[in-house]
């Protein structure tokens, strides 16, 4: 097994074991890819025929209006998977395109390789279930967050919950994800002394 399999195995075993029959194959059919910033690794409008499993680097899955706003729907990590989830589970074109933040080095894996696990194997079935559910937790956060509390609430939440986040992504990113204007957070942050 090479260095760059290892690493990616040690990347999709982060939140729960990767299953061993097939994992082997995954490994060899997934690459390691280089991306500089601003780079789209899926765009908007299109079915994503991959997943990503992030080595380095910091991505952002946008959501963009007609008129050029921007939304900020979910930031991706170190060891973190991107799935995309409507991609992955209906084979429809997303909503929201996925860009690099930073510099960035990914694991690309195809999407159908993994689907087939899924689909033959009891262990994948589990694996794919606990991602499921961990992507359904942080949605509800997400709603809680935007739905339940004040833009205070927000703000301080985020900053408590995603300390390294808010260090690496500029403020008017951090106010895209929150729902609010730049102006508005760099208001709020003073009032809390963040």
């Amino acid at each position: 097994m090479t260095l760059d399999q290892k690493e990616l195995m040690k990347i999709l075993s982060v939140s729960t074991s990767l299953p061993e029959v097939g994992a082997e194959k995954l490994l060899l059919n997934s690459k390691l890819i280089q991306l500089k910033s601003d780079t789209i690794i899926m765009q908007e409008q299109q079915t994503s025929s991959d997943l990503f499993a992030v080595k380095s680097g910091l991505l952002r899955a946008v959501f963009s209006t007609e008129n050029g706003k921007e939304f900020s729907k979910e930031f991706y990590w170190e060891n973190d998977i991107i799935f995309a989830m409507r991609s992955l589970i209906q084979s429809t074109p997303l909503a929201y395109s996925v860009v690099s933040e930073e510099d960035c080095e990914l694991y690309k894996i195809p999407k159908e390789y993994y689907l087939s696990l899924v689909s033959q194997y009891s262990e994948w079935k589990e694996y794919h279930i606990h991602h499921l559910e961990q992507h359904l937790l942080h949605k509800e956060f997400k709603e809680e967050l935007l739905l339940l509390h004040s833009k205070e609430q927000r703000v301080l939440r985020v900053y408590q919950t995603y300390p390294h986040l808010v260090r690496r992504v500029p403020d008017s990113l951090v106010a895209s994800y929150l729902g609010l204007t730049p102006v508005s957070l760099s208001r709020i942050k003073k009032r809390l002394g963040l």
